[in-house]
């Protein structure tokens, strides 16, 4: 059975939509020591997350709070709870939310600065492998003046980029282009 000794920590005590399900219903991904490799582990979880049946659960540990994960899963019909267990220990659980905790509002960015519009400073970063985009995206944030942004194009969603723009004070968000390749815009 699920309960707060699978993942505790710090934040809110167990929904009670997880209190009881049973470990056989729980798909769990541990991507830590791949983040830590550098690796990006989007690819697995959506894989994981694709093999889920109706009655299952996905419990992820990661390094850090995935935040843009949730609206991808949000999108799927997913909610999540958050524990953060210590220093580069998270435990997200992913769960199907039923009638009225499908209509209550998804967590949203609504805390950071509206995204801006006019000329970005573009990065493409699209063929370089990892840790390439993030190092080039990285290393041109200086050039961001007041009230502008940059544009990154890369192939991958940049799940390990989204912490150190968080730690520096920037906003961002990626979408997935029809053409197969991931835009961020970043902005302070």
């Amino acid at each position: 059975m699920m309960n707060e000794s699978s993942c505790h920590g710090e934040g809110a005590s167990i929904p009670e939509a997880l209190r009881n399900v049973p470990d056989d219903r729980r798909v769990v991904l541990d991507v830590r020591d791949q983040v830590r490799a550098g690796q990006e582990p989007f690819q697995r979880i959506m894989q994981s997350v694709m093999s889920l049946k109706d009655d299952q659960v996905f419990v992820l540990y990661n390094i850090f709070e995935p935040i843009p994960l949730y609206g991808v899963m949000a999108q799927r019909g997913f909610t999540h709870w958050t524990q953060k267990r210590g220093p580069e220990d998270w435990c997200i659980t992913f769960y199907r939310a039923d009638a009225q905790a499908a209509a209550a509002p998804a967590p949203a960015a609504a805390s950071r600065p509206t995204e801006p519009v006019g000329d970005a400073i573009v990065v493409d970063a699209r063929g370089l492998e990892p840790p390439q985009p993030m190092a080039k995206i990285l290393e041109n944030l200086p050039r961001i003046a007041a009230g502008g942004h940059i544009l990154a194009m890369t192939d991958r969603r940049p799940m390990l980029l989204y912490p150190k723009l968080e730690e520096r004070g920037f906003s961002f968000s990626t979408e997935e282009t029809t053409h197969g390749w991931f835009e961020t815009r970043i902005w302070k």
